[in-house]
């Protein structure tokens, strides 16, 4: 018989095995990797915090801002000085450009980059106080360009950007137990930034009064997100907290500023299915209130915080000079006008206009990557969607404004409960149509139990996280049995 050339079985038998255990080593260290939360209790995990971190960004960086006239020369000099009446939360954008889906994992992160992005869109903003900013695991850029309206899709979606915010959740967890004691806070958030913020907003803000009314103001840029119902300022991804009023009302605190830029000369690209403001896992996960209303169409979107109403000039564009660490701010160059379609999905923002000037060597120079601040020229490339620079258009009007929001912000210390027995352990958000959370006070939970009006027993949980999207509308008890005593909360699904 002649001699075969095939692979000898056992040959194969090991070689697949051998596969089979590389592959399984893999998944196994890449799933520890993504499961292991990060401690925030270790420097490495900030890029800004004034205690824990010796090299800390926001300590490393100049308060000084230089005004330019259009031919180059300086206007005006401004120092600004860092007082201790706030502390500042600051959520960085998407910098993983991977198409592939998932979250970046704590070693890959690129932090010049998430350096780089920190000063150019918030690190004025320490003038007001502390800042802390924490690394993260983000949802890669991959999660937000699908164009697949599957539910496997948008489960996928959500449980990319659940995790981040778990992290994002983490490091404020633990910013409130050992540093924050009481102090006022503003949270400032770009693009998915700004979606973390919001969930902050909900899971943390949103049903807590004593939280809320530290709470100078939230600035959340770049983002379609839904934050009010037709005639209201409240009602959409957030339930209580209110989307902040023109720039020339009367100043209020404890609200939501939502925006985001376009080119005057685009046509602006509305929200299409399957982006993920329309994915309903997020509402059942308790991260916002609700989605986008597809039916009825009846959410407003916080585009005219600013006054835009009109078409008006704006007083001072910022950005970095070209060492990166200084600012440069140019006046009168560009006008905003709020456009909002109440019927359309994300088609509030405000239309941005250059004001054309003969030989303004603000706007000369080519746009490649970070090179317009080698240039000292003014970084607008002539692209139709304007959202890197979204938070560069208004920061002025926010610098100005910011100082009468802290004044007219007065933290309490705590609201007496009308029955403390009674309220040791609750429920919230209540009303509900998604996932209800319990405070446990530190209790150990025996029990949970859910009965109709009628008190016939509906379902038990396990969890102090569950969900009642598939119960019907009506009154529900919560009966929760501890290791001391039994709570009974009312629930009202929606």
């Amino acid at each position: 018989m002649p001699k075969s050339n095939a692979i000898p079985k056992k040959v194969v038998r090991h070689f697949f095995y051998s596969q089979l255990l590389i592959c399984i080593i893999v998944f196994t260290f890449s799933a520890s990797a993504y499961a292991q939360s990060p401690d925030y209790s270790l420097p490495e995990n900030w890029m800004c915090h004034p205690v824990l971190k010796v090299t800390d960004v926001a300590r490393q960086q100049s308060l000084s801002l230089v005004v330019k006239n259009p031919d180059m020369s300086t206007r005006d000099s401004i120092t600004f000085t860092q007082d201790t009446l706030v502390d500042i939360f600051y959520i960085y954008p998407t910098i993983d450009m991977d198409f592939l889906p998932g979250n970046t994992l704590m070693d890959s992160i690129d932090t010049i980059t998430a350096q780089f992005v920190y000063r150019e869109q918030a690190g004025l903003y320490a003038q007001f106080g502390r800042v802390f900013v924490p690394y993260y695991r983000q949802a890669k850029i991959g999660n937000f360009v699908t164009t697949d309206t599957q539910d496997s899709i948008q489960l996928q979606n959500a449980d990319a950007l659940e995790l981040a915010y778990a992290d994002v959740d983490s490091a404020f967890s633990h910013y409130l137990k050992y540093y924050n004691n009481g102090r006022k806070i503003i949270l400032i958030g770009h693009s998915q930034g700004a979606d973390h913020e919001r969930f902050l907003l909900r899971r943390r803000f949103d049903t807590n009064p004593v939280l809320l009314s530290q709470l100078v103001v939230a600035i959340s840029g770049g983002e379609p997100n839904y934050v009010s119902t037709s005639g209201s300022r409240t009602g959409g991804s957030l339930q209580y907290i209110k989307n902040c009023p023109p720039l020339d009302s009367v100043p209020e605190c404890g609200c939501l500023m939502n925006w985001r830029t376009w080119n005057g000369d685009s046509a602006v690209h509305f929200l299409n299915k399957a982006s993920f403001y329309y994915n309903q896992h997020f509402a059942d996960r308790g991260l916002i209130y609700q989605i986008y209303d597809t039916v009825n169409h009846t959410h407003i979107e916080a585009g005219n915080d600013f006054g835009y109403e009109t078409n008006r000039i704006m007083s001072r564009y910022i950005t970095l000079d070209s060492c990166m660490n200084n600012y440069l701010a140019f006046d009168s160059l560009f006008s905003a006008e709020a456009i909002n379609i109440p019927t359309i999905p994300g088609s509030a923002y405000l239309l941005i206009d250059s004001i054309f000037t003969p030989n303004d060597k603000r706007k000369t120079g080519a746009f490649l990557h970070l090179s317009h601040y080698l240039q000292n020229v003014i970084p607008i490339p002539p692209v139709n969607n304007y959202h890197i620079w979204d938070m560069q258009f208004v920061q002025w009007d926010l610098l100005n404004l910011i100082p009468d929001l802290i004044a007219i912000t007065h933290p309490i210390a705590s609201i007496p409960d009308a029955d403390p027995i009674e309220n040791a352990v609750f429920i919230y958000p209540n009303p509900n149509s998604g996932i209800v959370h319990i405070n446990d006070n530190k209790q150990i939970i025996k029990s949970i139990k859910l009965y109709n009006s009628q008190g016939v027993f509906v379902q038990e949980f396990f969890t102090n996280d569950f969900s009642v999207s598939g119960q019907a509308p009506g009154m529900y008890l919560v009966v929760i049995q501890t290791e001391k005593t039994t709570y009974t909360n009312k629930l009202i699904k929606q």
